[in-house]
């Protein structure tokens, strides 16, 4: 019995924490820095400031552990994919998944985009390296598909689809009339460009 009411905590502590992160990235996606604030997260999440700061010493953990989390769910989805897909075209196809997302939906492509940069601003060049950590498990993951197995391979293979990924958001952004490439083209382009280079 012990055991089952242990567990059913663990269960609601996973769950709380979940929500005071998908509405802290809400927040700093719609309202910007200034409005994802630890009293208007607690407020959205549905809990008081004193529950937050029991589960996040400080805002930017809270949006560090949403980060955390979905680079955790892409690095499951590296290592579960078929043992003859490469890094480079599972991660194209995370991206392209996450394009297809609607836009309403906080881990759509051009949220996680703009979650990115506002992370970034929020946390200050001081705490970057904290960036690099949140990566790790997606390197680990492309480190047992990239053909040498090296450690940098398997980086500049994670940090290019990235790269490709923000090239294609900004050109996307700047689309000028109705018969330019949507965003999964540019994405499919800039993924080519990477596997074959640029004689393709």
């Amino acid at each position: 019995m012990q055991s089952c009411r242990a567990s059913l905590r663990e269960r609601e502590k996973a769950d709380t924490r979940t929500r005071l992160s998908v509405a802290a990235v809400e927040l700093l996606v719609s309202h910007g820095v200034e409005g994802a604030t630890v009293a208007a997260i607690a407020e959205r999440a549905g809990v008081s400031t004193r529950t937050f700061h029991n589960y996040f010493a400080r805002r930017e953990d809270v949006f560090l552990y949403f980060v955390r989390e979905q680079v955790a769910r892409w690095a499951k989805q590296v290592e579960n994919a078929p043992s003859d897909m490469s890094a480079l075209r599972i991660l194209h196809g995370i991206l392209k998944q996450a394009y297809t997302r609607p836009e309403d939906d906080i881990v759509a492509l051009g949220n996680l985009a703009v979650l990115g940069e506002r992370i970034g601003f929020v946390l200050g060049p001081e705490r970057r390296p904290d960036i690099e950590d949140i990566l790790g498990p997606l390197y680990e993951s492309a480190r047992q598909r990239v053909e040498s197995g090296t450690e940098f391979r398997a980086r500049l293979t994670v940090d290019l689809s990235m790269a490709a990924c923000g090239a294609a958001l900004r050109k996307h952004a700047t689309r000028q009339r109705e018969g330019d490439p949507s965003l999964a083209d540019l994405l499919d382009e800039a993924f080519e460009v990477l596997a074959h280079g640029d004689d393709c």
